[in-house]
């Protein structure tokens, strides 16, 4: 491999760890090539970062990502909390089912881990840890179940998946859904086990005619956030819309229902959101500009293929590269977040999955699932560190439940999603008629 190579992933890596702003990252990693490299006349470079960023499929993501804040700032979040509470909330444990649940759900409203822990964890930690849960613990469940909006669709990261490796983004929205139902299962587990010695304030029982009047009134006034994405995917699945079309859809949908139906936020509150999505946006198109300009000058170093021969050189065996795929997947999740990890992963391990045999579809669920464990594995995990910001404590409390969570929930549904093919590809044969 060209040592410069090396140098420069080492660089990425260094920049990482230490805390620099990832499109920062991407950036230098870029400018190192160009001022050191045998590139000769390096402005195909940046037609090659324009090309990326001007793709009609990116501008599904900035949409999607404005039409959650909108539904986030408009009380979406508050009311599916409200919801969730009604119906699980009375149960011993109960509340961190709320979190799973409420979490899975705006996760696929929003698209965006880090949305969901910003807008379910304002609400729930400060509310669990009334009801006697530890504060550590409920940050913990927060960041854990946020990853969840990698896996329900319809998600961001899937669009960038599809839309780096050339597969159907209607594919790669579906491949990822029994594996994050799975690990809603394997969290409201764990989350049983954990709270059994906790001290928990039960609230007061209802009769059962109360318990039915409040979910059927909790229900209508969450209905129009629910039916959000119902509303997405049917228009997508059903043939109405493309994906980036049905954003579109859902940010003409998101602003009436938070103006005029929940009436949560006025329009200057509003314009804030948009202002907001703006910032956001922009630093995403800077992350996708340079990181293609970077994944362009590691292909043609071959960079790709020099990944497969050094997992090769360890073993031919499909197991054991996707093993080594898992774990690489993994280490990347730990120091970048979901967008950056796919647009960095994909096209690099997409010929060890070809050459194991994996359908690009399948690998879809891989990513989602490993790179969302590497989110919240310890040391670095930037979605448990956001957690700990907006849940107010440190790493420490957090630790112990995020361990369980991560070796006794996450690598269960990684190794399942990795080595059964059909758990992914179950929906998009039945759905789509694939083979």
């Amino acid at each position: 491999m060209n040592p410069l190579i090396i140098v420069d992933a080492i660089l990425l890596t260094l920049l990482l760890v230490i805390g620099v702003p990832v499109p920062l990252c991407f950036a230098g990693a870029v400018l190192v090539l160009m001022l050191f490299g045998d590139l000769g006349a390096a402005t195909f470079l940046i037609g090659a970062g324009y090309a990326k960023m001007s793709s009609l499929v990116i501008i599904a993501i900035p949409l999607y990502i404005l039409a959650g804040g909108i539904m986030s700032q408009g009380g979406i979040a508050g009311r599916l909390v409200d919801l969730a509470d009604s119906i699980f909330g009375r149960t011993r444990g109960g509340l961190g089912i709320v979190v799973i649940i409420a979490t899975a759900v705006f996760g696929a409203i929003s698209g965006m881990a880090s949305s969901a822990v910003a807008a379910i964890g304002t609400i729930m930690i400060p509310r669990m840890e009334e009801r006697g849960y530890d504060r550590g613990y409920a940050t913990a469940l927060v960041s854990a179940s946020a990853v969840l909006a990698l896996l329900i669709p319809p998600s961001a990261s899937m669009i960038l998946y599809g839309w780096v490796t050339g597969t159907s983004i209607l594919a790669c929205f579906l491949a990822p859904v029994l594996p994050g139902l799975l690990l809603c299962a394997f969290l409201g587990f764990w989350n049983y086990v954990l709270t059994r010695k906790m001290k928990l304030i039960e609230p007061e029982k209802v009769s059962g005619k109360e318990f039915v009047r409040q979910v059927a009134s909790r229900t209508k006034r969450a209905g129009f956030g629910l039916a959000m994405p119902l509303i997405i995917l049917g228009f997508i699945y059903g043939g109405v819309t493309t994906p980036t079309e049905a954003a579109a859809v859902a940010v003409v949908y998101a602003v009436p229902v938070s103006l005029y139906i929940y009436r949560d936020i006025n329009w200057r509150d509003l314009g804030e959101v948009f202002w907001r999505a703006g910032q956001t946006t922009g630093v995403l198109l800077v992350l996708i500009f340079f990181a293609a300009m970077l994944a362009r000058v590691w292909t043609m170093e071959n960079v790709p293929q020099q990944i497969m021969d050094g997992f090769l050189t360890i073993s031919d065996e499909p197991i054991v590269l996707l093993l080594l795929a898992n774990l690489f997947l993994m280490v990347i999740g730990m120091f970048m977040e979901d967008v950056s990890g796919i647009l960095l992963a994909s096209p690099l391990l997409m010929p060890v999955m070809l050459q194991a045999g994996v359908d690009p579809i399948h690998f879809a669920a891989i990513i989602a699932t490993t790179l969302g464990m590497g989110l919240i594995t310890p040391p670095t995990a930037p979605i448990l560190y956001f957690a700990a910001l907006i849940g107010k404590t440190s790493l420490g409390p957090m630790l112990k439940p995020s361990l369980v969570f991560v070796f006794l929930a996450y690598m269960p549904v990684v190794l399942l999603t990795t080595f059964i093919p059909g758990l992914s590809m179950a929906l998009p044969r039945l759905v789509l008629g694939l083979p």
